[in-house]
């Protein structure tokens, strides 16, 4: 999802990182990083903005997420997805800039990039309702070839699986509502009062299948 333009934007050092959070942890979860970005009083008053312009009304909170939301970030490393997510450039002539939640290492290290009680801009008529996870890898020849790659690299792919089967446990959420960017205009909880429309075709639907059917085989989901 992030572009090539914004990528390198910011230096950051993994030196730099806090520890994990207390809320990030559970003796059945993922060990998840934190990578934190600011994301302070005037992004969350832009959220809220945003929020009223596209949905109606003014919040920046993420409240009962219904939906997780896979995407790839057309990057070779987590580290630049993070960097243009802390830039906070605007995106489309709005602020504020776009964010996922989650960030996946090729090498399968679960980054926490903003609390998903927080919004972010991750998907258009979504970001309401919705959990970002983001997964480290180039465009390509394709988004199918794209999600392909993911799916054969071992230790990103069971780190997405774990790491979204966590996620479904805490926030109550079915692996049918799972889905792709490539998936988000026909979703039932879709609406952008400014007519927007996705045109992202990260995680295809048939791609999407295939994980499901992975996170229903390794941990029995619903």
């Amino acid at each position: 999802m992030v572009g090539a333009t914004l990528l390198g934007i910011l230096a950051f050092s993994v030196a730099s990182q806090r520890p994990e959070p207390a809320s990030a942890r559970r003796a059945d979860g993922p060990r998840i990083i934190d990578s934190r970005i600011p994301y302070g009083h005037t992004r969350k008053r832009e959220m809220a903005a945003y929020s009223k312009r596209h949905y109606g009304s003014r919040e920046w909170r993420l409240r009962r997420p219904r939906l997780i939301v896979l995407h790839f970030t057309d990057g070779s490393s987590w580290t630049s997805a993070r960097n243009a997510f802390a830039s906070n450039s605007p995106n489309m002539g709005e602020l504020p800039g776009v964010c996922s939640h989650y960030v996946i290492s090729k090498k399968g290290g679960i980054h926490l990039i903003v609390r998903p009680g927080i919004r972010c801009r991750h998907v258009i008529g979504l970001n309401y309702t919705a959990i970002g996870v983001e997964m480290v890898q180039e465009g390509g020849r394709s988004s199918h070839w794209a999600d392909r790659q993911i799916l054969h690299r071992k230790h990103q792919i069971r780190a997405a699986l774990r790491l979204v089967h966590y996620l479904q446990g805490r926030k109550h959420i079915r692996t049918r509502n799972v889905i792709g960017h490539a998936m988000a205009n026909s979703n039932r909880y879709f609406k952008d009062l400014e007519g927007w429309r996705n045109d992202h075709t990260d995680w295809l639907r048939r791609d999407v299948r295939v994980f499901r059917h992975r996170l229903r085989a390794r941990y029995r989901n619903p």
